[in-house]
């Protein structure tokens, strides 16, 4: 179920409005599309007494998925393919989209949430970690499903890079809300 942004608490409500009435960057008495609507929204939602929590891809909604490659069929690529992070020889993360029925394996880096699609023979890297937000993200972006065990793998191996240990804490900030979770 896609996290709906048009309805909103009123603590949300009047965060909005205080944030419109005291920024020059919103003018009153002009009109906001949906996507800025939902920009605002998000800027209310993920604020916390670490500053705001603003990122290409971060809390985005994805409302259709983005096919891998154009000869697939974008209900085959979800019944069939399958997000997978591992480490590679470097003891860097890898995020793959991998067939279970034998076929293709596509290598999934950071330009494709900033693209919003599969870029090819892409040399962008995710580094030693991946936030479970981020790694949701790509999911919801392909419509590709993951297993709790990779899911699992996701988080231990961010807090160790992140906090020091595997069984640390990670903040709600960095996990996807309960409701996009694709697993």
């Amino acid at each position: 179920m896609s996290d709906n942004k048009t309805l909103l608490s009123q603590g949300e409500i009047d965060a909005l409005v205080a944030f419109l009435t005291n920024s020059e960057a919103a003018p009153i008495g002009t009109v906001l599309d949906q996507t800025s609507i939902d920009k605002l929204i998000d800027l209310v939602k993920y604020n916390n007494k670490r500053g705001l929590f603003i990122g290409e891809g971060a809390g985005n909604n994805y409302t259709d998925a983005v096919v891998l490659d154009k000869s697939l069929d974008l209900e085959a690529q979800k019944q069939d393919y399958e997000l997978i992070c591992k480490k590679n020889a470097r003891d860097y993360i890898e995020i793959l989209c991998v067939s279970k029925s034998g076929g293709e394996t596509y290598k999934l880096t950071p330009s494709c949430l900033l693209q919003n699609k599969r870029v090819e023979n892409d040399k962008a890297e995710w580094g030693q970690a991946i936030s479970p937000l981020h790694f949701n993200n790509l999911a919801l972006l392909f419509g590709i499903r993951y297993t709790s065990e990779t899911f699992r793998f996701v988080c231990e191996n961010f807090a160790k890079i992140m906090y020091g240990y595997e069984d640390a804490e990670i903040s709600s900030l960095y996990f996807p809300p309960e409701d996009e979770a694709v697993k």
